[in-house]
């Protein structure tokens, strides 16, 4: 038996971790592997849906914070991620631009987001530089195939803010919203993305629309055929997805659906696209009909313990 005094500094000494998973330093000692981290883990599942609250956000850095060593090493196995920083609306200094896109133009943001984050966090990783060395024809191709679909390569280290910026202006150049021919042989006129009008003329390289997922299917290839070389697969987890949009919006459900596409665009047998999301979330992302996913497996962490 202690005294109470004993007892008192005994628990004021006592670190039962954080709730926020973000700011949890036991989070790596203390973590319970349940059987979502177990499916993740051996890629059975793609996303991972659960309530507030559920362990989400403690799964995601979980594997994205401790695990990128041991999962290189054991299982060739790269994590790279996108969204992770609790309370960063970076995304809603966009909103104006993003209420201007259609489910359509969201499936190519994500994608041009995607592939910046296989560029930027693994082909120019420093820790996989070794992994990739003879691999350079290879990573050459991917250079050009993004080159091709007009997505430069970013020179120096940027901030999420920045990327968005990029990301967004990559898209112009991808597909107008609209094309207006004038009367009488007046030309054309051009409203991009964002509603500025410009003039067309004959010699303007535009990208039709239709060349967006061909586009997006030789960058795939070219970045799995660095991948097959290396012996080597890519995870590309994205989580924070609630503090992305407003919430409960047509422009979040807009913005959801067109990532869930646009996963079924990027999945291969190599590459996979981890998504951590709010249940209530997904099922107002698919209330008009699932968008066609080549790998929609979710795995529920309903009421499970903070992981």
């Amino acid at each position: 038996m202690h005294k109470a005094s004993e007892a008192a500094v005994l628990l004021e000494g006592l670190d039962l971790g954080q709730s926020i998973a973000e700011l949890d330093t036991l989070l790596e000692t203390a973590r319970v592997e349940t059987s979502a981290f177990a499916d993740l883990y051996q890629d059975k599942v793609d996303l991972i849906p659960g309530t507030k609250g559920s362990g989400k956000s403690a799964l995601f850095r979980i594997f994205v914070d401790f695990l990128p060593g041991h999962l290189l090493k054991s299982r060739k196995v790269v994590v790279a991620h996108g969204v992770q920083k609790h309370g960063d609306h970076v995304f809603h200094a966009f909103k104006h631009q993003f209420e201007n896109l259609t489910e359509e133009e969201f499936v190519g943001f994500w994608c041009i987001y995607l592939t910046s984050l296989a560029h930027e966090q693994f082909v120019k990783g420093e820790r996989y530089q070794d992994l990739l060395k003879d691999a350079t024809p290879e990573i050459e191709e991917f250079r050009r195939a993004c080159a091709k679909a007009h997505i430069p390569e970013i020179k120096a280290k940027k901030s999420l803010k920045d990327i968005l910026e990029w990301t967004l202006n990559v898209l112009l150049n991808w597909k107008p919203s609209l094309r207006y021919k004038l009367p009488h042989e007046g030309g054309a006129v051009e409203l991009d993305l964002f509603g500025k009008a410009t003039e067309l003329n004959q010699q303007k390289d535009v990208i039709p629309e239709e060349e967006v997922p061909h586009y997006i299917a030789d960058i795939k290839d070219r970045l799995e055929a660095v991948l097959t070389k290396t012996n080597l697969s890519i995870w590309l987890m994205i989580d924070r997805l609630d503090e992305i949009f407003p919430r409960r919006t047509e422009l979040e459900t807009r913005a959801l659906r067109g990532l869930l596409r646009a996963t079924r665009l990027f999945t291969t047998s190599t590459i996979r696209i981890k998504i951590f999301l709010r249940d209530d979330m997904l099922e107002q992302a698919v209330k008009r009909g699932a968008p066609k996913l080549s790998r929609y497996r979710p795995r529920q962490i309903r009421g499970q313990p903070r992981l």
